[in-house]
C-alpha cells in the first residue's frame, strides 16, 4: 500500500541531556538502559484512500542497552477519535510493516511489539510543547535556547538518519513520567523536537 505522512514529532527518554543513543552505538545510556516515548502529530497524509491528516500516534519503548544494540520492546498508542481504518493504516506504517523508512529501522532495533492500544492522546505545540497519553504518561518540553533566543539544534546525529529527521531542537523534559504496565517505568529529562515527512 502506498502512503505518505508529514507533520511534527517529539521524543523523550530517561537520560539527562542529550540522550547519547542519538550519536551511535558506542555510548552507554545514562541509566545503562533506554526508555523512550515518541509522539507524531500527522498534519497531512494518507494510506491509499484512507485520510490520515489530523491523526496522532504515540510510541513507548525500552531497550536493555543502547538503542542501536536492538532487543527493544515497544507499543503504539492511537487516539480514541481515529477510525478503525485509520488505526490499521497507522499501525502498519509506524511498526514498519508497510514499508518506508521505519521498516529497516524498527526491524533492526525492536524485537517485540506489544498489542497496540487506544488512549486519549493530547499534543500541544505551544512555547512549551506537551504530550499526554491517557494514564500512561505525560511530559512538558522546554526548548533550549541561546542568549539570543535561538533554538539549540542538532544535525548529523547517527539516529537522525534512521528517522530521516533533517534536524532536531533540544529540549528539557524534566518531570516526564511513563508507566505502561508491560514496560519499565521511568522518568526523564531529555527531549527533542522535529519535523517528519515520510512515504512509501
Amino acid at each position: 500500500m502506498s502512503w505518505e505522512i508529514a507533520g511534527q514529532s517529539m521524543e523523550m527518554c530517561n537520560c539527562k541531556m542529550l540522550c547519547p543513543c542519538w550519536f551511535g552505538p558506542e555510548i552507554e545510556p545514562d541509566e545503562g538502559w533506554c526508555g523512550a516515548a515518541l509522539a507524531f502529530d500527522i498534519q497531512r497524509g494518507n494510506s491509499g484512500a484512507v485520510d490520515l491528516a489530523g491523526t496522532k500516534v504515540a510510541l513507548l519503548a525500552e531497550w536493555p542497552g543502547n538503542f542501536f544494540e536492538g532487543n527493544g520492546k515497544a507499543r503504539l498508542y492511537f487516539e480514541e477519535t481515529a477510525s478503525a481504518e485509520q488505526r490499521d493504516a497507522l499501525e502498519k506504517i509506524f511498526s514498519g510493516s508497510d514499508g518506508g523508512p521505519l521498516e529497516p529501522l524498527f526491524e533492526a532495533v525492536v524485537d517485540e511489539w506489544l498489542p497496540a492500544q487506544v488512549a486519549q492522546l493530547d499534543i500541544d505545540w505551544g512555547e512549551s510543547p506537551s504530550l499526554c497519553v491517557g494514564d500512561i504518561g505525560k511530559a512538558t518540553l522546554v526548548r533550549l535556547k541561546d542568549g539570543a533566543g535561538q533554538a539549540t539544534t542538532v544535525t548529523g546525529a547517527a539516529a537522525q538518519a534512521g528517522f530521516q529527521f533533517a534536524s532536531m531542537d533540544l529540549a528539557s523534559s524534566s518531570g516526564s513520567h511513563w508507566s505502561d504496565p508491560d514496560l519499565r517505568n521511568w522518568e526523564g529529562n531529555s527531549g527533542t523536537l522535529h519535523e517528519f515527512s515520510w512515504n512509501n
